[in-house]
């Protein structure tokens, strides 16, 4: 929808402010952070939407205030907002800069679907840690995996502005066992009864972690000759368990980056 004539006159006034000296110039990087399309460039922006909502209202921005936005493709820059309008943002974006590429990046994680706001948890720590992404495992005793991932590919958006990645968590389709196997990548399956984990050097990697009602005979039949890991000496949670091996993951490859 077209801004409104109001507040692009108010614009007009407030860039004429900062010509004079009267308001900030300086553009630098915020911690409120909102979503655009990619690609990011330089220039006038107008941002409408579920975004647009979330700036004028949860982040009361106003007209000469510094916020960043990124694209979830790898890009973040610095932005001044220009106009608020009943319905839109208008900002003047900076050039764009390649957020640093993390090591989980690296990582899937296919696992078994926790219940309820357990699954938000897992989607929200994973985007947070880095990961690079994140498959359904389809097990035969696992929960039923919701039918549409679109409420936490939104999860993962609304993670990734806090935590400030720059790529989204991809979230694949759901995949079975031996689907994952197909995709070719080493394999590490995540068992208490594993030794100790050692996730050695950055590489494409899968942890794979079962439902907590354990894999049935055929899917540990598939797995033969994988090796296997443990995060604790305890039975985790699904969330819990993928959490924690994904921070493991992340300090040790961080860690051998250096």
């Amino acid at each position: 929808m077209a801004a409104s004539t109001s507040w692009r006159a108010r614009s007009k006034i407030d860039w004429m402010l900062v010509a004079l000296g009267l308001m900030r110039t300086t553009v630098t990087v915020s911690q409120r952070t909102l979503l655009v399309t990619a690609p990011l460039q330089p220039g006038t922006l107008v941002i409408e939407g579920d975004e647009a909502h979330h700036g004028r209202v949860v982040l009361r921005l106003r007209p000469g205030e510094d916020i960043r936005l990124a694209d979830g493709a790898g890009f973040a820059a610095a932005a001044v907002v220009t106009g608020v309008g009943r319905e839109a943002l208008e900002v003047e974006v900076s050039p764009a800069a390649a957020v640093p590429e993390l090591a989980l990046g690296q990582l899937t994680i296919a696992s078994a679907v926790p219940k309820g706001d357990r699954f938000a948890d897992l989607i929200r720590g994973l985007t947070e840690l880095g990961v690079g992404r994140f498959i359904p495992l389809d097990c035969e005793r696992g929960e039923r995996i919701p039918g549409n991932l679109d409420r936490a590919r939104r999860i993962a958006a609304e993670a990734l502005k806090q935590c400030q990645r720059g790529r989204f968590l991809e979230i694949l389709p759901p995949m079975t066992l031996r689907e994952v196997i197909g995709l070719g990548e080493e394999l590490v399956v995540l068992d208490p009864l594993g030794p100790p984990a050692r996730p050695g050097a950055v590489r494409a990697s899968t942890l794979v972690i079962g439902p907590e009602g354990g894999l049935s005979s055929e899917e540990s039949r598939s797995l033969e000759g994988f090796p296997t890991m443990r995060i604790a000496g305890t039975i985790l949670r699904i969330e819990t368990a993928a959490i924690a091996a994904a921070a493991v993951w992340a300090s040790a490859w961080e860690a051998s980056s250096r």
